[in-house]
C-alpha cells in the first residue's frame, strides 16, 4: 500500500519586527509524488491430489494432451496403413505381371460290376471305393514331386516360371533347391476333390497363356498315365490273387482225396455209406426172423411139451438170430462194457462212417472251392484284357482371353482391411497402457 507523506507548513519569520510588514513566505516546493509499490506476482498453488501426500504437480491441460495424441494416431495410422497400402497398390498396379489360368475338369470312373461275384467273395472286384481312394492319389499326386519331375521331361518349367519379363517377386529362381520349386509349383497349382460327384478340379496359371494350356495338357496326361498303372497293376493283382487261389484249392484238394484213398485202403471198403446201409438192413432183416420164430415158437408151445423136436429146432434157430443181431449190433455200434458204457472196438461201421464223413464234407467243400477259384481266375483273364478304372475328362483345357490373378482391387482391399485392423488393435492397445501407467 501506498503511504501518504505529511507535508511541512511554513514556520513563522521570526526576525520580521512586530507592526512592520509582514513578510512573505515563500511558496512551498512542489513535492515529487512517491513511486507506487509493485505488488509480488502470486506464487502458483500446488495442488496434491488425495491419497497422494506430497504428490506430483498437476497434469498438463487435456487440450494439450489431446492435440499431442491425434497427432500420434495420424502418423501410427500413416504409417501402418497409408504407406502398406500404397506400396501394395503400386505393386499390383504398376509392377506384379499378369498370371493366366487354365482350369481341367476330370473324374476317376470304372467299369460296373454286381454286387455279388466270384470276385467280391475273394475282394478282387473293382468298386466305388477303390475309384475314391484313386481320386485322393490322383490329387496328392498332382501337387508332388513327382508330377514335376514328369512334366520336366516334355516342358521347360524352370525357363516357363523365371522368364526376364516375370516381375521379380513372382518369378521363379531357377538355382533354387528342389523342395522350393516344389512349393512354388504347389502356389501355382490348385487342385480339389468333390466327394460327392468324384469330380477333380485342376487349375495351372502361368505367365503366357499359351504355356498356361501346354502345362495344364500335360498334367493332364500325366494323370491320365497314372490311373491307366493303377489299374494295370490292379488288374495284375487281381490275377495274381486268383491264381494263387486257384492253386491253393488244387493242392487242397489233392490232400484230401489222398485221405480218401487211404481210409478205403486201411478200412477195405471202397463205401462206408453203403455198408452201413447194408448192415442195417441185415439187422432188420434178422429181427423180422426173430419176430416170426417168436410168433411159431408161442404156438407150438400151446400144444407141444417143451422138448419136443419142433420146439427144439424153433429155439435154436431163435437162439442163432439173437447171436446174428447181437455181432451185427456190434459191428454197427461196437461192444460196451457194462461199467463204463464205452464201446471195447473201435473200428465200428458208425466211426468208420463219422470219420468217412468229415472227410467228404472237407473234399466237398474243397470243389466248391475250387469251382469257385476257377470262376474268379476265369474273371480276373477278362477284366485284364480290359481297364476297369480310366480318367474321364469333360472339361480340357482352352485358351484364356484375360489373367485372373493378380486379384488387384481384392489385394489392395484385403491389405487395407488387415492392416486397418492391425492398426486398430495397436491403438487400442497404446491407449491401454497409457491409461495404467
Amino acid at each position: 500500500m501506498t503511504v501518504p507523506q505529511k507535508v511541512a507548513e511554513p514556520k513563522p519569520n521570526a526576525a520580521a519586527p512586530e507592526g512592520g510588514p509582514k513578510a512573505v513566505a515563500p511558496a512551498p516546493k512542489a513535492v515529487a509524488p512517491a513511486p507506487k509499490a509493485v505488488a509480488p506476482a502470486p506464487k502458483p498453488r500446488v495442488v496434491v491430489p488425495l491419497g497422494k501426500p506430497g504428490g506430483s504437480p498437476e497434469k498438463p491441460k487435456k487440450g494439450l494432451v489431446a492435440q499431442i495424441t491425434r497427432h500420434w494416431v495420424r502418423v501410427s495410422a500413416l504409417l501402418l496403413i497409408g504407406l502398406p497400402t500404397l506400396v501394395v497398390t503400386l505393386y499390383l498396379g504398376l509392377w506384379a505381371s499378369d498370371r493366366f489360368a487354365v482350369e481341367v475338369k476330370f473324374a476317376v470312373r470304372g467299369q460296373e460290376t454286381p454286387a455279388i461275384d466270384a470276385l467280391g467273395v475273394f475282394g478282387l472286384g473293382g468298386g466305388g471305393s477303390s475309384m475314391v481312394g484313386d481320386s485322393y492319389i490322383l490329387v496328392d499326386y498332382v501337387r508332388s514331386r513327382t508330377l514335376w519331375d514328369e512334366i520336366t521331361k516334355t516342358l521347360n518349367l524352370d525357363k516357363m516360371y523365371s522368364m526376364p519379363s516375370v516381375d521379380w517377386f513372382s518369378r521363379l529362381d531357377a538355382t533354387l533347391p528342389i523342395e522350393r520349386k516344389i512349393e512354388y509349383w504347389r502356389k501355382m497349382t490348385q487342385v480339389s476333390y468333390e466327394p460327392a460327384t468324384g469330380i477333380i478340379r485342376v487349375e495351372v496359371t502361368a505367365y503366357d497363356k499359351d504355356q498356361a494350356v501346354k502345362i495344364s495338357e500335360a498334367v493332364t496326361s500325366s494323370a491320365e498315365a497314372l490311373i491307366n498303372r493303377l489299374s494295370t497293376e490292379s488288374r495284375r493283382d487281381a490275377l495274381k490273387a486268383a491264381t494263387s487261389e486257384v492253386e491253393r484249392a488244387e493242392q487242397r484238394q489233392r490232400v484230401l482225396r489222398t485221405a480218401t484213398r487211404k481210409f478205403r485202403e486201411r478200412e477195405q471198403i471202397s463205401d462206408p455209406v453203403r455198408r452201413a446201409g447194408f448192415q442195417q438192413e441185415m439187422i432188420e432183416k434178422t429181427r423180422a426172423e426173430l419176430t416170426a420164430i417168436d410168433t411159431e415158437l408161442r404156438t407150438a408151445r400151446a400144444f407141444m411139451k417143451e422138448d419136443a423136436p419142433s420146439i427144439v429146432v424153433l429155439k435154436n434157430k431163435r437162439s442163432a438170430l439173437t447171436k446174428q443181431i447181437e455181432t451185427l449190433q456190434k459191428e454197427v455200434g461196437g461192444d460196451t462194457e457194462a461199467s463204463g458204457g464205452e464201446p471195447r472196438n473201435t473200428r465200428t461201421i458208425a466211426t468208420m462212417l463219422s470219420n468217412f464223413e468229415e472227410i467228404e464234407a472237407e473234399r466237398h467243400f474243397a470243389e466248391k472251392a475250387y469251382l469257385t477259384s476257377l470262376a474268379s481266375l476265369e474273371r480276373a483273364r477278362l477284366e485284364a484284357d480290359r481297364k476297369q478304372r480310366y480318367l474321364a475328362i469333360f472339361e480340357k483345357a482352352e485358351v484364356p482371353d484375360e489373367a485372373l490373378y493378380p486379384a488387384r482391387l481384392r489385394g489392395i482391399a484385403v491389405t487395407a482391411v488387415s492392416c486397418t485392423l492391425i492398426w486398430g488393435l495397436f491403438v487400442l492397445l497404446a491407449f491401454g497402457v497409457r491409461e495404467h501407467v
